[in-house]
């Protein structure tokens, strides 16, 4: 689903700008393996029943810390240092949305099992 939300958005914005796909195209691979790893810890994790009962509280953490590093990562083109404009900027925020919901149908089933 990643990848094709990454493929749709590109033809949707039909841009040339080779910097700004260089910088969409790192946004999606941020959020697709910060996301396959908390989906892989979490099922890891949840064999655990010690841990298992404070996954909720993890899974908070880590979607705070990974706002943070997103942020970082995209912070001169997110708060305008450098020139883009906005509808761009808004258009990075995409893939924060795709894959928070696929994080969270996964997490949500992990959960649920137990």
């Amino acid at each position: 689903m990643g990848t094709a939300s990454f493929f749709l958005h590109q033809f949707l914005l039909a841009d040339d700008n080779l910097g700004f796909n260089t910088l969409l195209q790192k946004a999606y691979i941020f959020h697709f393996v910060f996301s396959l790893s908390v989906i892989i810890a979490f099922r890891l994790l949840s064999k655990s029943e010690k841990i298992f009962v404070q996954l909720g509280f993890v899974y908070i953490g880590l979607l705070v810390f990974k706002i943070a590093a997103y942020t970082a990562m995209c912070y001169p083109q997110l708060m305008g240092d450098e020139h883009l404009p906005r509808f761009y900027r808004a258009s990075l925020l995409i893939p924060v949305f795709v894959f928070l919901c696929l994080e969270v149908f996964f997490v949500s089933k992990i959960l649920q099992r137990e």
